[in-house]
């Protein structure tokens, strides 16, 4: 199709007639009788008839067709858009091409009359006379004309007259009468006449086309009439540089449109003018960047109103019935939109919120501040009325709808839509409903309820689920009413238990989901090293477990919250939360006070997005509040005397700069803040009573102090009381409190919010800490300061509205966090503690200062040591029935220092080696054993020096190394196992040295055998069958082998082409032979191996939701075993932040149950399991960040 009507295509037409021209005679004159002849015939006849008279018929045909409005159209925004558009835009008229037919070899004598085909179907009738001096008439009467290059069937009489041809000009004029087509559904129907004058203009030096317009056409139900000039540039793709022409719309009535454009072609201008007429004038200007559209609606020859459209595209295809006129005087440029940014890490379905963010708008003449923006959500084209925020609902839209989203910028008088961003929705997952599950389901219970599937694309019920997999004890009947017999012990407080369905039909997806079951009397061990808090207000001390001392609640700022008790001179770690209290946020600090009003002290933990109360050390946590902020810090207080603490809370909506809200709340009910408060950059928050009335006030360090029964801001310093810290103590002893702001460097001042003013000052290099409290219980209170990097504490006091020194002490280390006073050892006094070495790269230590009413003094035994990281070795009797589970520790010290092995007793007090070996290479993999059979548990691990790997066999009680075998840069220990390799009734040591596969008699010193990779190493596991034992070795990328020892070595009995990262022999099913489990992380699938002699047959691979990190067979059967697994329980892989799950697997992939998100990344070789002596199961595994033994007998 071509354009419109305007299109040079005509001119085309011409030429390629001109090119026919030949010897014939001259064109009739018509008329040769008196006859009246039809304006329809003459078209017919063009031959017969002058350009003249051509030019009145056809005028006469597109007069007789319009019937539509002639009156003045009523001139608004939307009908001069319906002109330019009808007028310049694309979608305009669409002419199909004409005369496409090759008519050269037909023309006789000066003569053409021949009917062509079409090459679609219907025909083309030329007839017409064409002069030696390449003018002449032709008329063409197309019947259902249906040519390829248009893709419509023309019908209706067509006529072209050239008039004169030179070298330099042509003249030409094209006439229609009734003509037709259907073009998408459109009929069309165009009458009337366009004349072309077009040659090399002397004058202007330029090609020029002049055209004149007569047409009438019909666009579906609507008429149109032109009549007017039109003129061209053929040289700027036939574009019109100016315009004079009337417009009749049938609807609306007569327009005068005038248009020039003399450096820009319609409709792409930026440059130039329209001016539309009809009861009023309007105009557009067009200019760099928006169009400005005004109107004259008084005709005084003045603009009165307008408004600013954005660009050309607002003007083609924008809806623009949401602009509103305002005055001339009054117009405001539109903003600069661009569509919203959509990023999705993760599927998205009808199950997801969909959120999109608004990344770049602007406005010249509106400040950033005064601009509206909202969103336009779209579903299949239309608007989604009832949103208009940055997020689309789940369910509103599935899998097959088309979801688009434009930002929409107003300012006071411009309301501007971007482009659209589509959003593609992935097919959404089954879903499992349970009805009639009671609300807490515990250990040992019988529950009944019902399961119902349904497709949240299809919205509706799919009816009865069938069930795949399920725990132990569960049946499902015909009617979806699932019998469960709740396991009566588990490993966890709060245990997930799977359940598995289909819709039955085939190839359904799998729906899991999970029931919880609680039991608070099941109490997991967990501890880690003993570390300090990065922040502030972190640490408390007092009696957390109910036991009359005191212990030191703190954190290590990440993601563990741990008891500490002074014991012999030093601390242990006494209790540690076994769970992650917030998925991908940090732990900020840890508060206490009784909440529940039971005697005893309650603890909050802040995080990043969240707040959570421990009652019961015993207990599982509950979350008092959740929020998308970030919570950037907490200060507790009793802000109404009532003898219970309300918490204030800093936050902000992002986690890397200042604060900008502030909320008080009554723990009891979170959810409705007592007070609200917003202020810019706060870095830091204090509660205290500041002046004479009993309520506290809320003090900011920027230099607000607020009234907590008010509300009311009571003083604002507009210089801010510290740029980085604010506390508020008496540290005059006047009963009232002094305001202390800091500076992160400099200054440390003192204020009195009584009389507004600063009392004084005191240079201090560098703070990172201040508090206030009493040294001793007799005392006046002082001010705490802690020092950064390699500085002291100090502890101050006002006197004569001076600071001066009470004692400084050493900091031992780089920086300080957390400056706590409390008496952490129990002897009655206060002792001040901080967190040092959080500033620098090296160790993090916990120092405890003894302090009277005028000196501190460091207790150096009570200095704490930092354990990285952990592996989990297995369990080990020091002496027969004393028995510990061992965990290796890699590295020391925040990397600086050596491995250390790990003893710790069922009530969780353990006990560190000496350095073992310095282990740059990190080796980490260790196992228990008792290779000699003394009855003194063994340990055999790794001893590298620097990079130089070595083995060695320790005894634990003592920690003493018994056998070692030295190695070289080149040597690398890898994986440790300790099996019987040898059949003498020992343990001995297979393990991975770089490419080497080793079986070592320890007991007898002695090399078995050897194996060298072709490959690097990946896994291995080991297992006798039939009295012969087995090897599985994993190398490379695509090879899995079954070895089997020989005298001095090994024979390869099987191998095939899977590479597993993790095996494990398992007894799968009811026979006594083994089967191998390989886990291929390359596609995320479980491989099962059948094994015999000589074959690894393998017997199913299904897909896992999950990647597994570690996997050991289930021990409480010796056959149809499952296996215990770990894996990433999200995606933040760097181990310090991580979290990881424990959970039991079928072998078809089906999980049974899981726990809740543990503390820390999931290590590799560090799980063992047991049946306990009581048949139930235990577990001993270590993470990243903490070490575990669950189900330990109670």
């Amino acid at each position: 199709m071509t354009a419109s009507i305007r299109l040079g295509v005509i001119s085309v037409i011409a030429l390629s007639l001109s090119a026919c021209g030949g010897g014939g005679s001259d064109s009739g004159t018509g008329g040769g009788g008196s006859s009246p002849v039809t304006s329809s015939t003459i078209i017919k006849n063009a031959k017969d008839y002058s350009p003249a008279r051509l030019n009145t018929a056809a005028s006469s045909i597109a007069n007789a067709q319009y019937k539509g409005k002639t009156t003045n159209a009523e001139v608004d925004l939307e009908l001069v858009q319906h002109a330019f558009n009808l007028l310049f835009s694309d979608s305009g008229m669409a002419l199909p091409e004409l005369a496409e037919q090759d008519f050269s070899d037909d023309v006789k004598n000066g003569a053409i009359k021949k009917t062509y085909a079409c090459d679609q179907g219907g025909n083309v009738s030329y007839d017409g006379k064409i002069s030696g001096d390449s003018t002449g008439i032709i008329a063409m009467s197309y019947q259902n004309c249906w040519l390829y290059s248009n893709g419509v069937a023309i019908s209706g009489s067509t006529a072209i007259a050239i008039e004169s041809v030179s070298d330099s000009n042509v003249e030409y004029s094209m006439y229609f009468d009734n003509l037709k087509w259907t073009y998408e559904g459109t009929p069309y129907t165009l009458s009337g006449l366009v004349s072309f004058k077009e040659g090399f203009d002397a004058t202007s030096g330029n090609y020029q086309v002049e055209t004149y317009q007569n047409v009438a056409f019909n666009i579906g139900s609507e008429q149109y009439k032109l009549e007017g000039d039109f003129d061209m540039s053929p040289y700027s793709g036939d574009s019109i540089s100016h315009v004079e022409v009337d417009v009749y719309i049938g609807s609306a009535g007569k327009l005068v449109i005038e248009l020039d454009s003399a450096d820009d072609f319609p409709p792409y201008m930026y440059s130039g003018e329209m001016t539309v007429s009809g009861d009023k004038t309007a105009a557009l200007l067009f200019e760099q960047g928006p169009i400005r559209y005004m109107e004259d609606t008084d005709n005084d020859g003045n603009y009165d109103v307008g408004t600013y459209i954005s660009n050309i595209y607002d003007l083609l295809d924008g809806s623009l019935t949401d602009k509103t006129l305002v005055a001339v005087s009054d117009m405001s440029l539109p903003p600069m939109v661009y569509a919203p940014d959509y990023y999705s890490w993760e599927t998205v379905d009808a199950t997801t919120p969909i959120t999109v963010s608004s990344v770049y708008y602007y406005d010249e003449d509106t400040s950033y501040e005064d601009l509206a923006i909202s969103y336009r959500w779209y579903i299949n084209g239309n608007l989604v009325e009832d949103v208009s925020g940055d997020t689309l609902p789940a369910y509103r839209a599935t899998v097959n709808d088309l979801v688009e989203v434009a930002l929409v910028v107003s300012d006071s008088a411009n309301t501007v839509e971007s482009d659209r961003t589509t959003i593609v929705l992935s097919d959404a997952p089954a879903q499992v409903v349970f009805e009639n599950l009671p609300e807490s389901v515990l250990p040992g219970d019988y529950v009944e309820f019902n399961a119902i599937i349904s497709d949240p694309d299809r919205g509706d019920n799919q009816g009865v689920a069938t069930l795949v997999s399920a725990p132990s004890g569960a049946t499902i009947n015909e009617n979806g009413l699932i019998s469960w017999q709740v396991p009566g012990s588990q490993l966890f407080k709060t245990q997930r238990f799977a359940f598995n369905f289909s819709t039955g039909e085939d190839d359904a997806d799998v729906v899991g989901t999970y029931v919880s079951v609680t039991n608070n009397e099941v109490q997991e061990l967990a501890r880690s090293g003993i570390e300090v808090p990065k922040l502030n207000n972190a640490m408390a001390i007092g009696d957390f477990d109910h036991d009359g001392d005191n212990e030191v609640l703190t954190t290590d700022s990440q993601n563990r919250v741990f008891l500490l008790s002074y014991q012999n001179g030093s601390y242990s770690q006494s209790w540690m939360y076994p769970y992650l209290f917030e998925q991908g946020g940090n732990v900020k600090q840890v508060l206490s006070t009784d909440i529940n009003d039971d005697g005893y002290l309650d603890i909050l933990v802040i995080s990043s997005h969240t707040i959570s109360l421990i009652t019961n050390i015993n207990e599982a946590a509950t979350t008092l509040m959740e929020t998308d902020s970030y919570i950037h810090s907490a200060i507790l207080g009793d802000i109404d005397n009532d003898g219970d603490d309300e918490l204030a809370y800093l936050y902000s909506n992002s986690d890397y700069r200042d604060a900008d809200n502030i909320v008080v709340i009554d723990i009891a009910s979170p959810e409705a803040p007592l007070f609200t408060f917003t202020a810019d950059g706060i870095a830091d928050i204090a509660l205290g009573n500041v002046d004479d009335d009993p309520q506290l006030e809320l003090v900011t360090n920027s230099g607000l102090v607020y009234d907590l029964e008010s509300g009311a801001n009571q003083w604002f310093l507009g210089s801010g009381f510290g740029s980085s810290y604010v506390t508020v103590g008496d540290i005059n002893d006047d009963g009232v409190g002094e305001i202390v702001g800091a500076d992160n460097w400099n200054y440390i001042y003192v204020y009195s919010a009584q009389d507004k003013s600063q009392i004084t000052s005191i240079e201090n290099f560098n703070t990172c800490d201040i508090s206030a409290g009493k040294l001793t219980a007799d005392s006046a209170p002082v001010l705490l300061v802690g020092d950064c990097q390699w500085g002291n504490i100090h502890a101050m006091k006002l006197t004569n509205n001076t600071l001066s020194s009470v004692f400084t002490v050493d900091m031992v280390d780089h920086g300080s966090a957390s400056l706590t006073l409390g008496d952490a050892d129990n002897d009655g006094l206060n002792e001040l503690l901080w967190g040092t070495g959080i500033t620098h790269s090296g160790e993090d230590l916990l120092v405890t200062a003894d302090v009277t009413a005028t000196s501190a003094t460091v207790k150096a035994t009570a200095t704490t040591e930092q354990l990285d990281s952990f592996n989990a070795a297995g369990w080990a009797d020091l002496y027969p029935g004393d028995e510990r589970a061992v965990f290796f520790v890699p590295s020391t010290g925040n990397g600086y220092d050596g491995s250390k092995v790990l003893l710790m007793d069922s009530t969780g007090n353990y006990t560190t080696s000496e350095e073992i070996s310095s282990n740059w290479d990190n080796s980490r993999i260790a196992v228990t054993n008792d290779y000699n059979n003394d009855g003194a548990g063994d340990l055999f691990l790794p001893s590298a020096e620097t990079y130089d790997g070595s083995f060695a066999a320790m005894q634990l009680n003592d920690f003493s190394i018994q056998y070692e075998i030295t190695g070289e840069y080149s040597n690398n220990i890898t994986v440790i196992k300790s099996f019987d390799f040898n059949n003498d009734g020992f343990d001995d040591a297979v393990f991975v040295d770089d490419r080497t596969l080793k079986a070592v008699d320890v007991n007898n010193q002695v090399m078995l055998a050897t194996y060298t990779m072709p490959q690097y190493f990946r896994d291995f596991d080991i297992v006798t069958m039939d009295g012969n034992v087995y090897v599985a070795l994993s190398t490379g990328d695509d090879s899995t082998q079954l070895l089997k020892p020989t005298a001095s070595g090994f024979s390869i009995q099987a191998s095939t082409n899977t590479s597993c990262a993790r095996l494990a022999f398992i007894n799968a099913d009811s026979d006594p032979t083994a089967e191998l489990a390989c886990y291929k992380r390359s596609g995320r699938s479980l491989v099962l191996f059948d094994v015999t002699d000589d074959s690894l047959n393998q017997t199913s691979e299904v897909s896992l939701e999950m990647e597994i990190v570690d996997m050991v067979a289930n021990p409480l059967t010796n056959s149809e075993q499952t296996l215990l697994v770990t894996g990433e329980n999200d995606e933040q892989h760097w181990e310090n932040y991580g979290s990881s799950r424990l959970g039991e697997m079928t072998v078809e992939g089906s999980m049974i149950w899981q726990s809740p998100a543990l503390i820390g990344s999931p290590r590799s070789y560090s799980m063992h399991a047991r049946k306990s002596a009581q048949g139930n199961l235990e577990v001993m595994m270590a993470t990243a960040r903490a070490m575990y033994w669950l189900g330990r007998p109670q």
